[in-house]
C-alpha cells in the first residue's frame, strides 16, 4: 500500500511540474480575406463559420479577384528560429464549378517562409497573397515546420463558386 501511494505522490509531484511538463502542440487557425478592388479595402474572414457566401465574387459593388490568407500561429513555448512555414493553395474540382472533365486545376500558390520569433504573447502571424481567384474552389493547406512536437497543420477550404 506505501508503494501504491509513494507512486501516486510521485506522479502528481513530476505530472504538475513545469520542469516535466511537455509544451502543447502551436495550434494553426486559418483566416480568408478577399481584396475588394473597387475601395481597396479586405473582406471579413471568409472562413468564418458565419461569413458571407463565395459565389459571383468578381463581379459586383465588392468585386474581388484576389485574397489574402492569414495563418495564425498559438504556441505555448517560443517558436525555434529555424521555424518555417508552408502554404500550398490549389483549385479544387467541384461539379458545378468546372462544368467539364477538361478543365485544368492550378496550384496556385506553393510558398515556404521562414518565422519570426514568437511574440511575447506567443501568437504569431503571417500572410499569403492568393492572385486570381474567384470562381473554383480553393484547398488551403498549412503546415508549420517547427521540429518535433512544435510541427502543426491545418486545412480549410475557399468555397468559390460562379453562377451562369
Amino acid at each position: 500500500m506505501r508503494t501504491l501511494v509513494a507512486c501516486l505522490f510521485a506522479l502528481v509531484v513530476f505530472a504538475a511540474s513545469p520542469g516535466f511538463a511537455q509544451d502543447a502542440k502551436p495550434v494553426l487557425k486559418i483566416e480568408a480575406r478577399l481584396f475588394e478592388s473597387p475601395t481597396g479595402t479586405f473582406s471579413e474572414d471568409r472562413l468564418a463559420p458565419n461569413a458571407a457566401g463565395l459565389g459571383n465574387v468578381i463581379i459586383g459593388e465588392k468585386a474581388s479577384s484576389s485574397a489574402i490568407v492569414i495563418i495564425r500561429i498559438d504556441a505555448t513555448a517560443p517558436l525555434p528560429t529555424n521555424a518555417r512555414l508552408r502554404l500550398v493553395a490549389k483549385e479544387t474540382s467541384a461539379s458545378k464549378a468546372t462544368g467539364s472533365p477538361r478543365v485544368k486545376l492550378r496550384k496556385l500558390l506553393d510558398s515556404t517562409v521562414a518565422l519570426p520569433s514568437s511574440a511575447w504573447n506567443r501568437t504569431t502571424y503571417v500572410g499569403f497573397w492568393l492572385p486570381d481567384v474567384g470562381c473554383m474552389p480553393v484547398a488551403l493547406k498549412a503546415n508549420l515546420m517547427a521540429g518535433g512536437a512544435g510541427s502543426a497543420s491545418a486545412s480549410a477550404t475557399l468555397g468559390f463558386t460562379c453562377y451562369e
